[in-house]
This record gives C-alpha cells, sequence and structure tokens, in this order.
C-alpha cells in the first residue's frame, strides 16, 4: 500500500470514529498504472460491474512496454473507495493518486484555482 492510500485509511478510520454518519463520496478521481490486458474499455467496465459507480471516465496518459497510465473520473451515489481499490488491485493495477474527491449530499459547484504569481 502506498503513502497516499495508507495516510487516506488512516485519515477515514478517524474520521469514521469521530463521526455518526457517513459523508457519501460522489466524485473520485484516481491515478493509476496498469498493465496493457485488460484494455480501457474492460477495465471500466469491470469497474462499472461495482454498484456503487454510476459514471466512468478513463483516460490514457502514458504507454511504457509493459504497463498504461490512467486518469480514472468514477461518479456515484456512495462510491465504496474500499472495492474499487479491491477491483484495480485485482487487474493488475495500482493506485498512483487520489487527485480528487466530491463529497456531500450534492455536487460542489468547482471553483478554479487561482494561480500564484511568479
Amino acid at each position: 500500500m502506498n503513502f497516499n492510500l495508507f495516510y487516506l485509511f488512516y485519515y477515514m478510520q478517524g474520521a469514521k470514529s469521530m463521526s455518526k454518519r457517513e459523508v457519501p463520496v460522489k466524485i473520485l478521481v484516481l491515478d493509476v498504472l496498469k498493465p496493457h490486458k485488460p484494455n480501457i474499455l474492460e477495465f471500466g467496465r469491470r469497474i462499472c460491474d461495482e454498484k456503487s459507480v454510476e459514471n466512468a471516465n478513463i483516460s490514457v496518459y502514458a504507454v511504457d512496454e509493459k504497463t498504461e497510465s490512467v486518469k480514472m473520473v468514477l461518479e456515484g451515489g456512495n462510491i465504496n473507495f474500499d472495492r474499487i481499490a479491491e477491483l484495480i488491485e485485482n487487474y493488475g493495477g495500482v493506485i498512483h493518486s487520489m487527485d480528487k474527491v466530491v463529497l456531500g449530499k450534492k455536487k460542489v459547484i468547482e471553483v478554479p484555482l487561482v494561480e500564484e504569481k511568479k
């Protein structure tokens, strides 16, 4: 388990013990390293088989001899991160980072980031 996943797991365990209600995960953006097979179509179908995922947008952004790096945007009513991580591992993938999470009862309007002056 890489550092980011360990930190997220540790944080989520602490958050569960502090909160009486679970905050639903609406959108999850993951950076994943996976083997070429299954291709992203089959990989995406397997991820969408998870009942907590309603939509998936998967893009390949880097390819080497044996693997490809993909950006996964998952959307659902309450995405089950543990199950998603398990599915990714079952298909030979590794989560490099969690790049974005949208939590709550409804989607949050996104505000553009302000770039720092150089």
